[in-house]
């Protein structure tokens, strides 16, 4: 028990009180608690206003001595009611407040045969019980007040272990929620790879590179990227997807830009994480990496990322970008060995690449020997925007649209990049034809995939008709204009 007249706030830690350990944490309803306690003169104020009304109520209405006959004695009431109310401090000052206002100036006489004990005994009687009364009641008053701040302390506590159980509870559904998402998607994300993994399983070059396209859409959730082909020595775009109308990107890098000199010179993936990879790649793009025949070590171009969530560029996305430039290069290497060995392209039943630049050499021999036309028409499809459907199913509707519109004497080739480019070689066609020709090629490819598909031609001349032979002459004389049907 705490020593007379300590105030609750002056009181034992909790430790002392309770069982276990239980630190007093104030929250609203205990700083609510303190605010309501009366002032500390209170307690004064009350006990010297009781004390004077009953000294003034005596003397209206009493006998003028101070209630000294009357039990039990008035002053009994503020005694009790500090004790009760406040504590052992407040009670022990009323009881000297009244003692004084009882006894002052106004001692009992002692009797003739009454010793000093007894006297002193009759005196100090009233008082003695009042001081008992006081620290009896006071002290129980003092203790309960304790055990009541040591429960608003385990309350405070309580409803701050709630918050933070509320709070964990809360993130750990939110995590709960992400993990499910995270492993579902991981589930679809295994799904997709693997469907796009068995686009790569094709001997043809152009599905080699719309497989691929769907690879880099699900292994690194990639917005935008594109794939550049060697050609001599310049780094030549052959797909893209996802690039921005009016965005300005490169379509060629030549061996003096530094993107080409870190992938084609140094062979290494460059990305923005690094000042040397910020440096080469100058805005064009996150990541860019080599395409490397792992069989022959031949470069065959070039993967490049431009655009990429911010969650989803970190170093495991690097690792996968790098795995990604050699399983595409692997794949694209065996599509076109095998290309290059077919004389005709099985999706399209076209001649195959590698024949164009053989019978176009050949035919503009015979055309310069024997004087009549000979036109070479550059046919691009616009895949950019299309579905990977509809990517895979243009260079069969083609080949199948040229045999349909061509004559039997124009030969059709597939072209670079594969299964979105050829060329058609026209023997006896004028500029003018070839016009007619290409319409013709738009009007039946829309007409056969039944939408309107975007499509580029260039012409080039190799030989007139009014031209005379000569050996000069041999290559032909590219036309000038470039026709967008």
């Amino acid at each position: 028990m705490p020593s007379p007249g300590t105030r609750p706030s002056e009181a034992p830690p909790a430790e002392a009180v309770s069982a276990g350990p239980a630190p007093v944490v104030h929250d609203e309803s205990s700083e609510t608690l303190s605010e309501a306690r009366p002032p500390a003169w209170a307690p004064v104020v009350e006990i010297l206003a009781y004390v004077a009304l009953v000294l003034v109520a005596d003397r209206v209405w009493g006998q003028g001595n101070r209630f000294a006959d009357i039990e039990p004695h008035p002053f009994w009431a503020i005694v009790l009611l500090m004790a009760v109310h406040y504590g052992t401090r407040e009670a022990l000052m009323a009881t000297a407040a009244a003692s004084v206002a009882l006894l002052a100036w106004h001692l009992p006489p002692q009797g003739f045969e009454q010793s000093i004990h007894d006297y002193a005994i009759e005196v100090l009687l009233r008082p003695m019980l009042w001081m008992v009364t006081a620290l009896v009641l006071g002290e129980l008053r003092v203790r309960h007040q304790q055990i009541h701040e040591v429960a608003l302390g385990h309350l405070a506590n309580a409803r701050r272990r709630l918050e933070l159980l509320s709070r964990a509870y809360g993130e750990m559904t939110v995590a709960k929620e992400r993990l499910e998402t995270r492993l579902a998607g991981q589930l679809r994300t295994a799904t997709g790879m693997f469907q796009a993994a068995r686009a790569l399983e094709t001997l043809d070059p152009g599905r080699v590179l719309a497989g691929a396209a769907d690879l880099m859409a699900v292994a690194l959730n990639a917005r935008a990227f594109s794939i550049y082909r060697l050609q001599g020595d310049t780094l030549v775009l052959a797909a893209a997807q996802g690039w921005a109308a009016g965005a300005s990107r490169a379509e060629r890098f030549g061996p003096g830009t530094p993107l080409f000199q870190a992938v084609v010179g140094g062979q290494r993936v460059v990305s923005v994480s690094t000042e040397v990879g910020e440096a080469a790649l100058a805005g064009e793009g996150l990541m860019a990496g080599p395409l490397i025949d792992p069989s022959s070590g031949r470069l065959l171009g070039m993967l490049k990322v431009e655009d990429l969530a911010f969650l989803d560029f970190n170093l495991s996305s690097l690792q996968t970008f790098t795995a990604m430039t050699e399983w595409i290069a692997a794949s694209y290497a065996n599509a076109c060995t095998h290309a290059a060995s077919q004389i005709e392209d099985t999706a399209t039943h076209l001649y195959g690449m590698t024949f164009l630049d053989r019978q176009a050499a050949y035919m503009t021999e015979v055309a310069l020997r024997f004087g009549f036309d000979l036109t070479l028409l550059f046919f691009r499809v616009n895949t950019d925007d299309l579905p990977a459907d509809e990517r895979q199913a243009i260079p069969a509707a083609l080949g199948e649209v040229s045999r349909r519109v061509l004559r039997r004497t124009d030969l059709a080739f597939n072209h670079e990049p594969p299964g979105t480019q050829f060329a058609v070689l026209l023997p006896g066609a004028t500029a003018d034809g070839v016009v007619v020709v290409a319409r013709k090629l738009v009007e039946g490819l829309s007409e056969a995939r039944g939408y309107p598909v975007p499509c580029t031609t260039q012409v080039r001349v190799l030989s007139r008709a009014d031209q005379l032979p000569s050996r000069t002459d041999q290559r032909g004389t590219p036309a000038e204009a470039d026709l967008v049907a």
